[in-house]
């Protein structure tokens, strides 16, 4: 690797040492933007010619934009190649996993893009193993400050039937631009979907007060892998709670950990409960865990699969030792709240309770989420509560209408200390419910933490 960067580092001064002038260069781009400003104004549709100095200009730039970040020779001639792969070297140069992907030709151009009153959706390209895929989008803007728009969802549709969706509902997240302030790209990470050739991307971006919507049809090429996997199976404990870790699973562009909770363990596991999971190697590389991407499996037992940030299947480490962090957990008695709504009291909560201030007014219940330095309210939540009868039913808190019609409305409110959940009851002349309610904590700021780790053969 020093070898290769050190060949990098003289490529770069050669290219440094290219006598142009500065002034000549400066007035080349000046006159090769105006040229092509004033051709798209007499007629956008028309293919605009460049001249062969603005060719070797922007290959100039491009590759002193390459030698510029820390990427292999490999990398660079293998970018260097593909139309609109500038966009996208910022996206992962400081993912090994993926730049390893780009050197072994997992990367497939897409280059389609659509147009809406001035905003332009780009699908530049997507890497793509049996697993999952990484898709690469840009959008640019023609009258406006790309960051004055926000991204509302994210899509993937095969045929007529939606494989993977983002709904950012109503969270304000306003686009950042890369580039410049005219360009923004972004990429997604995809996991488990069936290979197929009639793909659609879709991205809902709203421009002041309205959303604009995109799709964009695609096809790829299905890539022949074969996972690797590392077979583990060594068991460990973590303040009396046991975790046997299966084995790893690589993919060219996720390394998962499937491991198992033992069954008679005393604590839930809440949601994001290894975000802290972590692979070293013998060098000291590191792999992470995707922070919010742990799930059950649907085989037999307590089995969850932990995706990590990046894949070593183009490297080969000698030894690798994983190392768990904190976990998120809490007692199984404790994991929840029991509210008597006639009453107007918590009948349980936690041994170590935040929550507090019970109000049930007019159908709304509310209460209060104490937080501090160490933890928002975005550490708690519920999606649902169940009666005495064990009916369920789901907080809406937002976004698209749920296809489920047992849900009652609710929100959450952010002020300066605390936060605030409420939700209503349901409608007792459509869905009676039987007190008292309990609602089962999801998130909640409790872990389980010692030093312990398991070195993988």
């Amino acid at each position: 690797m020093f070898e290769e960067r050190k060949k990098l580092v003289q490529r770069k001064k050669s290219i440094n040492q290219v006598q142009i002038s500065k002034d000549k260069l400066h007035s080349a781009v000046q006159i090769g933007f105006e040229k092509a400003k004033k051709e798209r104004m007499l007629k956008r549709t028309k293919l605009i010619k460049r001249s062969s100095w603005s060719v070797v200009i922007a290959a100039i730039l491009l590759i002193s934009f390459i030698t510029s970040v820390s990427v292999s020779p490999v990398f660079a001639n293998k970018v260097s190649s593909i139309p609109g792969m500038e966009r996208i070297i910022a996206l992962i140069q400081q993912d090994r996993g993926l730049t390893a992907a780009v050197e072994n030709d997992y990367f497939q151009p897409i280059n389609k893009s659509q147009e809406k009153n001035g905003i332009t959706v780009t699908l530049d390209g997507v890497i793509a193993d049996k697993k999952g895929m990484v898709v690469f989008y840009s959008i640019r803007t023609e009258d406006m400050d790309v960051s004055s728009l926000e991204l509302k969802y994210l899509q993937l549709w095969s045929g007529m039937n939606m494989r993977y969706s983002f709904d950012f509902m109503n969270f304000v997240n306003p686009l950042t631009q890369t580039a410049n302030s005219k360009t923004f790209s972004g990429s997604e990470y995809i996991q488990t979907i069936p290979y197929s050739k009639d793909l659609s991307w879709k991205i809902g971006i709203k421009n002041g007060g309205k959303v604009e919507n995109f799709k964009i049809p695609f096809t790829y090429k299905k890539m022949e892998v074969t996972s690797k996997s590392i077979v583990v199976n060594e068991e460990v404990e973590i303040e009396g709670q046991y975790f046997k870790v299966k084995e790893l699973i690589v993919d060219p562009i996720r390394t998962v950990v499937k491991l198992e909770e033992n069954s008679n363990n005393t604590m839930k596991l809440l949601s994001r409960p290894f975000d802290e999971l972590e692979l070293v190697d013998e060098e000291g590389r590191k792999w992470s865990a995707m922070p919010g991407n742990a799930y059950k499996t649907l085989e037999k037992g307590n089995v969850w699969e932990i995706p990590l940030k990046e894949s070593f299947y183009f490297y080969e480490p000698q030894k690798l030792t994983l190392t768990f962090g904190k976990i998120a957990a809490i007692d199984k008695e404790e994991a929840h709240i029991i509210i008597d709504t006639e009453t107007k009291k918590f009948i349980e909560k936690p041994f170590q309770s935040i929550f507090s201030n019970l109000q049930v007014d007019d159908n709304l219940v509310s209460f209060t989420i104490k937080v501090n330095k160490d933890y928002d309210m975005n550490m708690v939540s519920f999606i649902k509560f169940i009666d005495a009868d064990e009916q369920e039913f789901y907080i809406h808190y937002g976004g698209r209408t749920p296809t489920f019609s047992n849900y009652v409305k609710g929100s959450k409110i952010n002020v300066p200390g605390e936060a605030k959940i409420e939700f209503e009851l349901p409608d007792k002349s459509v869905n009676t419910f039987a007190n008292p309610i309990r609602l089962d904590l999801d998130l909640y700021p409790s872990w389980i933490e010692e030093d312990v780790e398991i070195e993988v053969k």
